[in-house]
């Protein structure tokens, strides 16, 4: 294995391991636990409905993780988004490498959640959910 697989590697568990570890944990507790990481802290409002926001950058991972909270404020669902999405099959060979895929939930499990790939028109992104 090359250093640039190694790298990349390393940079999927870390990046795939944050997206799991922020599941449930409060709008807080990850503003104060990522503090060393730039963030953007956001609060959207629709017809009445508030929902808040917090994305964290990822540098070196070239990577946005962004966290949704449900009503009790905890973090329900993260979303990696790639700056590059070239990377895309080092985190999907990862996942396969590390992971048990489901294929009726269309997921790879994780020790108490799950991660998918969503596309849009614009973007291809992995959710972490539970």
């Amino acid at each position: 294995m090359t250093t640039q697989q190694t790298s990349s590697t390393e940079y999927c568990a870390r990046l795939i391991n944050c997206a799991h570890l922020v599941l449930k944990l409060s709008h807080n507790e990850i503003k104060e636990g990522y503090s060393d990481n730039p963030m953007y802290v956001g609060e959207y409002i629709e017809k009445g409905i508030k929902e808040n926001l917090i994305e964290l950058l990822f540098d070196d991972e070239k990577a946005i993780l962004s966290c949704t909270f449900d009503e009790s404020n905890n973090c329900n669902t993260s979303y990696i988004f790639l700056d590059n999405l070239d990377e895309m099959d080092n985190y999907i060979t990862y996942l396969h490498d590390q992971y048990d895929y489901d294929y009726t939930l269309s997921c790879w499990v994780l020790p108490n959640s799950f991660i998918s790939i969503k596309r849009t028109k614009d973007d291809i992104y992995f959710v972490s959910f539970y």
